[in-house]
């Protein structure tokens, strides 16, 4: 099933299952700035990644002298949410554990999933809510994807800040990250888009200076401003496909040489009992 909300700007789409945002429309161009799932290259839009980002070593980590296994990106991109709230400009949806989550992730939880319009902008917000009586471990974040042709060479990202970006370098093996890492720009804040910049696939970068970033066409009248403020982790990935991601984090992929152990996962959050972790990212067109 899918939901609509619409305002004077912007009209939104977002799919019942995984929650996930499947389109973004300049009512004053009618332009689509989702990437609409061709199969071809990538059958997403903007999954949703909980309660792990990228792959764990072996697939598997320990919690209580327990193994545990969880795919990439964990469960949620997968998962039916109930639609809870439905206003003319906000969706609001919820999912919970269950006998299946609790299988492959020992934590009891809530994940609400916002859709927020403000004028030209759509917040998007996550809460975790832990339900359990003790604390809960987990990483989230989001995975949109923006239409982009890199190959017309007009389109650019545009920092807010000038910015040194380091990227830790992926595995392409076994889609772990490596400690080592490769510079992509130095004090500036224009970062050209071409297919060769994934060539080692997905860049991950670690508190960068802005807190917000463009995507830019220099033949079009509206462009992209993505508002990522205190999400510790940003990405870049683009499969050699006419759309790039851009991707808050909080949380990363394992590393080649992981322990396993959830409680000592670089980037993990830890969740006291009954409180609540609340993050957003912005979209606005402008």
């Amino acid at each position: 099933m899918i939901n609509i909300i619409e305002n004077k700007f912007l009209r939104v789409a977002v799919k019942t299952h995984g929650a996930e945002l499947c389109s973004l429309k300049s009512l004053k161009t009618n332009k689509e700035y989702i990437w609409q799932a061709d199969e071809k290259y990538w059958n997403k839009h903007a999954p949703i990644l909980f309660p792990i980002i990228g792959f764990l070593k072996d697939d598997e980590y320990e919690y209580n002298n327990k193994i545990y296994n969880l795919n990439k990106h964990g469960f949620a991109r997968d998962s039916g949410f109930k639609l809870i709230n439905k206003k003319k400009e906000k969706l609001v949806y919820l999912l919970e554990y269950n006998e299946d989550t609790l299988k492959k992730y020992p934590f009891k939880f809530q994940l609400y999933v916002n859709y927020i319009l403000e004028n030209s902008k759509l917040k998007i917000v996550y809460e975790v809510v832990n339900k359990d009586n003790k604390e809960i471990y987990f990483s989230i974040g989001g995975h949109p994807a923006f239409n982009c042709d890199m190959e017309n060479k007009r389109q650019y990202i545009q920092f807010e800040k000038d910015e040194s970006l380091n990227t830790y370098l992926l595995n392409l093996e076994t889609g772990l990250l490596e400690h080592d890492k490769k510079t992509i720009l130095k004090n500036k804040n224009i970062l050209p888009l071409e297919y060769d910049l994934f060539n080692q696939d997905t860049l991950v970068f670690e508190n960068i200076n802005s807190d917000s970033l463009y995507i830019m066409d220099r033949d079009e009248e509206e462009n992209l401003k993505i508002t990522i403020k205190k999400f510790p982790y940003m990405t870049l990935w683009s499969p050699k496909a006419p759309f790039i991601c851009i991707e808050p984090w909080y949380g990363i992929p394992d590393f080649i040489d992981s322990k396993n152990k959830i409680e000592d996962k670089i980037g993990i959050n830890k969740l006291e009992v009954e409180k609540i972790f609340k993050c957003n990212y912005d979209v606005e067109i402008i």
